[in-house]
């Protein structure tokens, strides 16, 4: 009985427990894998509830929109690509909290084998993207900054499905860099990169977001949150197997491979901290950027501001979980090195300075409480972390070697640097005079890296300690020691008063900062929150109390002899350099002139040679213009011919019955009438033909008001004998449009591109069945033309040249190259519009066929 009442007890206390956790939700952007390890890992190993929240993190699906949930409370947090900024513009209220990638990792992808080598290869090539993925400006930027017109790339829709790239049924394929890769390469399938981030477009990705409505009302939820999740990112990219294990085991709904999980993960983590150190930033600049490129392009609906969109974090108070952390913790190990600059060590060996008081005002702003641990080496220090026996280091400046293991804080101090030397050098006021001389410097490898940035020419002598390094400046050695203000003051005073003192300071001060543990984000949160809580005043009380010492600036008269020797011989340098110039002067002025004189000929001979060639062209279009006539011209009496040979038979089988029967005596005058109404009849139908003749080829310059549907149809019946004859069947998908333009011009450019199919068909096509499909439709106050066969299409080494005057495929006794060239001359300068071509495949009747499409674009209303 009493076992039951403690069980019973036991989930009481239990059930409690779980009613203290705030329930919040996390709606992912796709299936699961390890592009949300992050989160993961932090609701499996507890991060979540460290911080009082019980996280539900909902699975993917199409037709899911994220921003959606997040803007209508549906979900409190979202993750989302840089789009965010278009659903901000959109008037959603969203806010980013990080941006766990810091360059997107949504690439574009082609073959090896497809000769797809270039952005300038994506020509009249088929692009499978999501609507999203075409939509990205990453990819736009990329491909407009090659000068790829939009026009003339095919989109498709995303089948996301590896296969369809590998098959050809898409030449190009938007992917992330840290999967799809990993496929081809199980396939053993070449493949080429595009990456936006390669061509300056390294855009955010993957950001945490929330509604606004959030942060007003549970600030505390939301940073705590992000603070957990930031944690969990930070465990996931340094345990990459154990966190691809777990996502294998109860995350895996795709199935991915283990080792695939492992790849993304080490791709991702690239990315994560491509150009930064600090997991999840978000600079105000770069995210301006990409909105600025959003507007550019005409994405944006509206303008925004960046400061809205990215949470900046202002809670004066420690979070919930940090309150925590700070309450659990006894004490915070603080490495510390006998030659760390920012230090004193007293003969009691207790430790003062700069970094001992800072440390005592973040421990009355935190209550944090910090153990002072002795390490004799800088290798010895970065051990200690790396076994966890401490958990910061006091760092100068920041380094790529503690960059991957250590996260750094804010700057709290910047000190100021000074060179010491013997007592009869001259006051150093540039940097740049030590090159070439020993300088020494303590074995911090902060502070050496700091000063090769800032002043790489300098020989750099390390030295264990100050004392040793202003001993051998003492004994000439080494020509200058260089280290903090305070250190070498002290050390001058106690040990080298009469020998050495302070002749120079450098330009640069040195920032000091905290190195933290990258799986500790609390302590690196707090000592963050705790530096910017020290104020101005108390901040200036520490630097007078530490930096407090004047250096002389000594007056050396040899100095001002040699200045004056160095002047001397820069005149004397300059004067003759003036007698130099006005002698070369005056040789280039004679060369000036005689080359003014060639010009003069040249010039003249160019505008007999110019005029020559403007002659020519004229000569050449005047031939053109008649070829194009006598072509207009074959064209219609070919046609006239066919439309008058029946007519005439009639007139001629008439005639010839009313002579037979006359000659007989058998001829009645109601057969003569009838046969006399019958040739007249015909000859109006003559007269008639000739008159719709002249009207299609007529050359008319009216702008007149006409429908499509009719003009076609005349065209058509006009022409129809040339395809019957061929066995070419029609297939019509006419829009009864009215315009206004130039009818008989449009005409010519349609019956111009009929033929070309007609030929094609005649001369190319193997098929026992011959088709041209013609669609005509208005779009946005513009009449589409559509023609297309199944003739096999266009060369495409030669596609983009049969615009071009005088080209052509056909042998010269068919064909001049001129009627496509009209056409696009028609099309473009008369009719204000464009005309293009491109192969297309498609399926007619379960057959797959190949073709030549011909694609015309006018205004309805055409205005000259």
């Amino acid at each position: 009985m009493q076992k039951i009442s403690y069980l019973i007890l036991l989930l009481y206390s239990l059930n409690l427990f779980a009613k203290e956790l705030e329930k919040v939700s996390l709606q992912l952007s796709w299936f699961n894998q390890f592009q949300f390890a992050g989160y993961y890992i932090a609701k499996e190993k507890g991060f979540y509830k460290d911080v009082g929240l019980e996280v539900e993190i909902r699975n993917f699906d199409f037709g899911i929109n994220v921003p959606n949930e997040v803007n209508n409370k549906k979900a409190t947090f979202g993750v989302g690509r840089e789009t965010l900024l278009l659903d901000r513009s959109n008037k959603k209220n969203i806010v980013a909290l990080y941006a766990i990638f810091q360059a997107s990792p949504l690439i574009l992808l082609s073959l090896d084998d497809t000769n797809i080598n270039s952005i300038s290869d994506f020509k009249n090539k088929k692009i499978m993207t999501t609507i999203d993925d075409a939509g990205e400006v990453s990819l736009k930027a990329m491909i407009s900054s090659q000068n790829v017109d939009f026009k003339k790339l095919h989109f498709l829709e995303h089948s996301h499905n590896i296969m369809d790239l590998v098959n050809k049924n898409t030449d190009v394929m938007s992917a992330y860099i840290s999967k799809t890769p990993y496929d081809l390469q199980q396939m053993g399938i070449g493949y080429n990169v595009f990456y936006p981030k390669d061509y300056g477009f390294d855009m955010y990705s993957d950001f945490l977001f929330t509604n606004e409505d959030e942060i007003k009302n549970n600030e505390q939820r939301v940073i705590d949150f992000k603070n957990a999740s930031l944690r969990g990112w930070e465990y996931a990219f340094t345990h990459i197997h154990e966190t691809a294990n777990l996502i294998f085991k109860k995350y895996n709904e795709q199935n991915i491979p283990l080792d695939a999980l492992i790849y993304e993960g080490k791709e991702l983590k690239k990315l994560a901290y491509y150009s930064n150190s600090n997991l999840g930033d978000i600079k105000k600049e770069k995210v301006q950027r990409i909105f600025d490129l959003y507007n550019v392009m005409g994405l944006a609906k509206n303008s925004i501001l960046i400061d809205d969109f990215i949470y900046s974090d202002n809670y004066t108070l420690f979070t919930k979980g940090e309150k925590n952390y700070i309450k659990n913790r006894s004490a915070v190990n603080i490495c510390i090195n006998p030659n760390l600059i920012s230090l004193r060590h007293k003969s009691n060996e207790e430790y003062t300075g700069i970094l001992k008081d800072f440390l005592e005002l973040i421990n009355k702003s935190s209550g944090l409480n910090f153990n002072l641990v002795d390490k004799k080496s800088w290798k010895s220090t970065l051990e200690a972390v790396k076994s966890k026996e401490c958990d910061i280091i006091s760092t100068a400046a920041k380094v790529k070697e503690i960059k991957n293991s250590l996260n750094y804080t804010k700057s709290y101090i910047d000190i100021p640097l000074v060179i010491a030397t013997k007592k009869e050098v001259s006051f150093i006021d540039n940097v740049s005079s030590l090159k070439g001389k020993k300088i020494g410097v303590v074995k911090d490898i902060t502070f050496i890296k700091f000063l090769e940035k800032y002043y790489p020419y300098l020989n750099i002598v390390e030295v264990n300690s100050v004392s040793e390094g202003l001993k051998k400046v003492s004994t000439k050695k080494l020509f200058a020691q260089i280290d903090t203000i305070t250190t070498i003051s002290d050390e001058i005073q106690e040990n080298f008063l009469s020998e050495l003192k302070i002749s120079g300071k450098i330009k640069q001060n040195l920032p000091l900062y905290f190195a933290v543990r990258k799986d500790d984000n609390f302590l690196l949160n707090i000592l963050n929150k705790s530096i910017d809580s020290i104020d101005d005043f108390e901040k200036q009380k520490i630097i007078n109390k530490w930096i407090s010492i004047e250096y002389k600036k000594g007056f050396d008269y040899s100095l001002v002899w040699k200045i004056l020797l160095v002047f001397i011989i820069i005149f004397s340098i300059l004067l003759y350099r003036q007698r130099l110039l006005n002698k070369v002067n005056t040789v280039l002025k004679d060369k000036v002139d005689e080359k003014t004189k060639e010009l003069k000929k040249l010039n003249e001979s160019l505008e007999r040679r110019v005029e020559q060639e403007v002659q020519n062209n004229r000569d050449k279009d005047r031939l053109l213009s008649q070829q194009v006539k006598m072509a207009a011209m074959g064209e219609m009496l070919e046609n006239i011919a066919h439309q008058w040979r029946q007519p005439l038979s009639i007139i001629s089988t008439t005639s010839s019955g009313i002579v037979m029967q006359k000659n007989a005596g058998i001829l009645k005058d109601d057969f003569l009438v009838k046969s006399m109404d019958t040739i007249n009849d015909t000859a109006q139908y003559l007269s008639k033909t000739i008159e719709d003749f002249r009207n299609f080829y007529e050359p008319n310059k009216n702008i007149v008001g006409f429908n499509i549907k009719t003009i076609y149809t005349k065209t058509l019946n006009i022409i129809s004998f040339k395809y019957e004859n061929l066995n070419i069947k029609f297939f019509e998908k006419i829009e009864d449009v009215d315009m206004i333009g130039l009818d008989s011009e449009l005409i010519q450019v349609v019956i111009n591109l009929l033929n070309n199919s007609k030929d094609a068909l005649e001369t190319n096509n193997d098929e026992i069945e011959r088709f041209i499909f013609v669609e005509i439709f208005s779009i946005k106050q513009n009449l589409i033309i559509k023609i297309r066969d199944n003739a096999g299409g266009v060369d495409e080494e030669i596609i983009d040249r049969i615009f071009e005057p005088y080209f052509t495929t056909k042998h010269k006794a068919q064909g001049t190259g001129i009627g496509l060239y009209m056409s696009q001359e028609i099309i473009s300068k008369h009719m204000n519009g464009e005309i293009n071509v491109c192969n297309k495949e498609f399926k007619y009747n379960n057959k797959n066929y190949k073709g030549a499409q011909f694609t015309i674009k006018i205004p309805l209303k055409l205005q000259i």
